[in-house]
């Protein structure tokens, strides 16, 4: 059966082809890593602060890249008690933004973050922009000191950062905010118009006459060990990576709401797939006809 399915793909391959879709992508969007902005000493604020015990976790201790986690070390900020708590951070100009790390509190009270939301964008207001990711969910929140990930995809044009909750945990003591620090990492600020227009190209495109074509979705790749696993923001970012390596990656999945890129040295005729919603599997069409 894995020989047939292997030929289907094959076929599907060829057929596909006669009607693939060539777009030209621009040198830009071969900058792939992305870069870690240092917010330290940047305009930060809260919608209150927690004081007590002789201390005051004030908003900027969630950038002053100090990873611990207890927040009675002075490593974590914490509003007071309010029905929808929030806090953000002005980066002095637009950044274009990829991901948004939370680091949670690891003594005590992980859970109040479940819920959180991660928005990015140019309006000063708090509800202003869009969410990056989705919302904290009780797994991630459970896990004292998780660092929780928000990818934002397509990346985000953004002046400010902010973190809300207005589905905080009942029960008392639990509608406050404490992130014991806050990463912000961006790509070049041209990718940020690249992406705009690029985002719904996700079924063939181009670069410098290399093609890559879309076999199967729904599907992942299983049985060969990937050749690399990595963390991409969007699907054509995960085809850049797999060009970079030359006549090595033949074939490649992704899984969009993960950002899983994951990178394999496999012919169509010989690839396995299983169902994973979410998932596609695409070839490197021109390494594949050599």
């Amino acid at each position: 059966m894995a020989h047939g399915e292997g030929m289907l793909l094959e076929k599907n391959l060829v057929i596909f082809l006669f009607g693939i879709l060539v777009w030209f992508c621009p040198l830009s969007c071969l900058c792939l890593d992305l870069t870690a902005l240092n917010l330290k000493g940047m305009q930060v604020n809260q919608v209150s602060t927690l004081q007590g015990y002789g201390v005051r976790l004030t908003a900027d201790l969630a950038i002053d890249s100090d990873l611990r986690t207890r927040a009675y070390d002075l490593s974590c900020s914490h509003t007071a008690e309010d029905p929808h708590p929030w806090w953000k951070v002005d980066l002095g100009a637009n950044h274009c933004l990829g991901r948004i790390t939370l680091v949670n509190r690891g003594d005590c009270c992980n859970e109040r973050l479940t819920g959180a939301i991660v928005r990015a964008g140019t309006g000063s207001g708090i509800l202003n922009n869009a969410a990056c990711g989705l919302p904290v969910t009780t797994d991630q929140a459970s896990i004292p000191g998780a660092h929780i990930q928000f990818v934002c995809d397509p990346p985000v044009m953004a002046r400010y950062v902010s973190v809300d909750n207005e589905n905080c945990l009942s029960g008392p003591g639990n509608n406050v905010l404490t992130l014991c620090e806050v990463m912000v990492e961006e790509y070049p600020r041209e990718d940020c118009s690249y992406m705009a227009t690029s985002s719904t190209l996700d079924t063939s495109f181009a670069i410098a006459g290399m093609t890559s074509s879309l076999l199967l979705e729904g599907k992942c790749i299983v049985g060969p060990r990937a050749l690399s696993v990595l963390h991409m923001t969007s699907l054509i970012r995960c085809f850049q990576r797999c060009l970079n390596m030359k006549d090595e990656c033949l074939s490649f999945d992704y899984v969009k709401t993960s950002g899983q890129c994951r990178l394999y040295d496999v012919k169509p005729g010989d690839l396995i797939v299983d169902d994973q919603p979410g998932c596609k599997v695409y070839v490197v069409v021109s390494s594949w006809l050599k």
